[in-house]
């Protein structure tokens, strides 16, 4: 039996499964170990992709060559754009998906990537040389794999334990084991973690459910798919409901915050705020009695409901009481209770920027391990991680996306330069240039990284680099475009409820008004070519925002300044006593690659910044 491998990929989550397609991608002989092959990219939350945020992650993982965005489409049953009342830097999309249908989706997907192959089992321990390299993985059955570079991304498993109320067990997920043993070997590898909670909801059976008292919210009528590539479709027949708490239902709550084992004051993991249990939403505000309650469908073929708000780790007989305290869930029959997990996290600030450990070679992190929440934040470091141990196998520098191009890139700087205290989610309010890493220009933005790593093809490529031309080629036609002020014209701009024109305009200044669209120029522009809706978008984006975009691109410029300025691997910042005692001490610890990253961290000033940047000039 051949046990040798380029690169061993732990865990078969959201992370691990773009991880070891993106490795297997690139050439690299993959081993993808997980605990059970049938559970490959389960959805053990919400059964949904994407929303602020996860949905730019979920574009460019797509646009990187992953694999997340096209599952998404072969499974979706329900679609939404989101943050539609707001400009085109937060607007995204966020999809239902058949549960099952993704995870079996997914496995197809891997079990047809060349290169990449399946094995079931615990892995125990990582196996190091004896210059403290990475060389191969014990499984519990005492079979040995060996590789240079492994990939772990165990998800909620390192000592697991899951708690409803007073009941507690060790468990990775509901019904699965932890891992336990490979939690043990980290540590001892000198590997610092931590401990932080999160929370699941009860899941409801729908013919229980009274849903004409529940406002429903039915999917697009605009055709739309998450990936590139994919195939726009107008979805029917499976609605989300809004449902809301009731001032029984907090004090239901209330009169059992002492049952809440993570109820945040109380635990011994730090508090969630990103995605809080609804105990600690009545906690943090009493004086709020309704709360919103999304019920999603986890598929059309069958009949469980999840309810999207209602996480708990209260005990089960006060989750039948909670739910039947809410209008429309009186005669509710929960399929299954909502559970609370409590885990070890590795503390991401252990690791460079290519999701590396710093002090381990080989060793690369990925997904909530680092400490983040959500299978977007999970995928999309997945991705990077794989790239990167494939690119370290091969020995080829990592690769390693900046703030200013990537969502990507702002959640790994975040994770690596900060660390966490509690699970980390991205929202768009941590991304410092938005407007130009927009979810609809990932392709543009990251098309070039992954066609020179081997991630997507030339073709691919190609229609990505034609994109680009037709959209440059037309905001300058649209620039030299003239318009005449007809009484046609005149009439469509009262009627568009802008001002009328005194003299010929071009288009373009048309185009930039917030009232027109590119569309509705149709008429006063005959000789306009056929363009793909991808490209009227960006034409659009790029001819309305063009004032905000160019001043951001200049800021973009000044942060790259910052960024420029490298700062050598093995440089002992204990020893610069120019600086604070706490700047040191913080930046010893981070190790940040860059100026700019070190101005990031945590504890340190301008003036540090500024002393620093002098010795390095030196």
């Amino acid at each position: 039996m051949e046990r040798r491998y380029d690169v061993i990929v732990i865990g078969g989550g959201h992370a691990g499964c773009e991880a070891a397609h993106a490795s297997a991608r690139m050439g690299a002989k993959t081993l993808l170990l997980t605990t059970s092959i049938p559970h490959l990219a389960l959805m053990p939350c919400n059964p949904a992709i994407g929303g602020p945020g996860k949905g730019h992650l979920v574009r460019e993982i797509d646009a990187l060559g992953g694999l997340m965005a096209k599952v998404t489409d072969l499974s979706t049953i329900h679609i939404r754009k989101v943050n539609t009342g707001k400009g085109p830097a937060v607007q995204t999309l966020r999809a239902q998906t058949q549960r099952d249908l993704y995870s079996s989706t997914m496995r197809k997907f891997l079990e047809s990537t060349p290169h990449l192959y399946l094995f079931q089992g615990e892995a125990t321990k990582i196996l190091q040389d004896k210059e403290g390299k990475v060389k191969g993985v014990k499984v519990k059955n005492q079979t040995t794999f060996f590789a240079p570079a492994v990939v772990l991304c165990t998800g909620t498993f390192l000592n697991g334990v899951v708690k409803i109320g007073e009941l507690s067990y060790p468990a990775g997920r509901e019904g699965e084991f932890p891992s336990v043993e490979l939690g043990h070997n980290l540590r001892e590898m000198g590997l610092q973690s931590g401990r932080l909670s999160t929370c699941s909801p009860p899941r409801l059976d729908r013919r229980t459910i009274d849903f004409s008292s529940l406002e429903e919210q039915k999917s697009d009528e605009e055709p739309l798919c998450f990936s590139f590539t994919g195939f726009p479709q107008v979805y029917k027949g499976a609605s989300v409901f809004i449902a809301r708490t009731s001032r029984k239902t907090c004090d239901i709550i209330k009169a059992n915050f002492h049952r809440s084992p993570l109820l945040y004051p109380a635990s011994s993991t730090s508090s969630v705020r990103e995605c809080p249990s609804l105990e600690d939403k009545v906690y943090r505000f009493p004086e709020r009695d309704q709360h919103l309650l999304f019920l999603e469908p986890e598929g059309k073929e069958n009949n469980e409901i999840y309810v999207q708000g209602l996480f708990t780790s209260l005990p089960e007989e006060i989750q039948w009481e909670i739910v039947h305290s809410i209008a429309g869930l009186e005669r509710a029959h929960l399929i299954r209770p909502g559970y609370g997990i409590e885990y070890d996290y590795i503390l991401p600030t252990q690791l460079r920027a290519s999701l590396e450990c710093q002090e381990i070679p080989g060793l690369f992190l990925a997904g909530q391990i680092n400490g983040t929440s959500g299978y977007e934040e999970a995928a999309g470091q997945g991705i990077i991680a794989g790239i990167n141990a494939a690119s370290y196998v091969k020995g080829r520098s990592p690769l390693i996306l900046r703030r200013d191009e990537s969502y990507i890139g702002v959640m790994i700087d975040d994770l690596v330069t900060k660390g966490v205290d509690e699970p980390y989610r991205l929202r768009t309010g941590k991304v410092e240039f938005r407007l130009v890493v927009r979810h609809s220009n990932a392709d543009l933005r990251l098309g070039p990284h992954a066609y020179e790593r081997g991630m997507i093809t030339e073709k691919e490529y190609r229609r990505i680099e034609e994109k680009r031309d037709k959209i440059q080629r037309e905001i300058e036609r649209l620039s030299r475009l003239t318009i005449f002020p007809t009484p046609a014209l005149q009439s469509f701009l009262t009627h568009k409820g802008t001002n009328p024109v005194k003299e010929a305009i071009k288009a373009s200044d048309l185009l930039a008004r917030p009232e027109i669209t590119y569309r509705d120029l149709a008429p006063f522009d005959r000789e306009r070519p056929f363009l793909e809706p991808q490209v009227i978008e960006e034409v659009e984006i790029e001819i309305k925002y063009r004032g905000y975009i160019e001043r951001q691109k200049r800021e973009i410029e000044e942060f790259k300044k910052m960024e420029s300025k490298i700062i050598p691997p093995n440089f002992d910042f204990s020893s610069v006593q120019v600086i604070s005692r706490e700047a040191r001490e913080k930046l010893q610890k981070v190790r940040p690659a860059t100026l700019g990253q070190a101005a990031r961290v945590a504890g340190v000033t301008p003036s540090d910044i500024a002393a620093l940047s002098i010795l390095l000039e030196k």
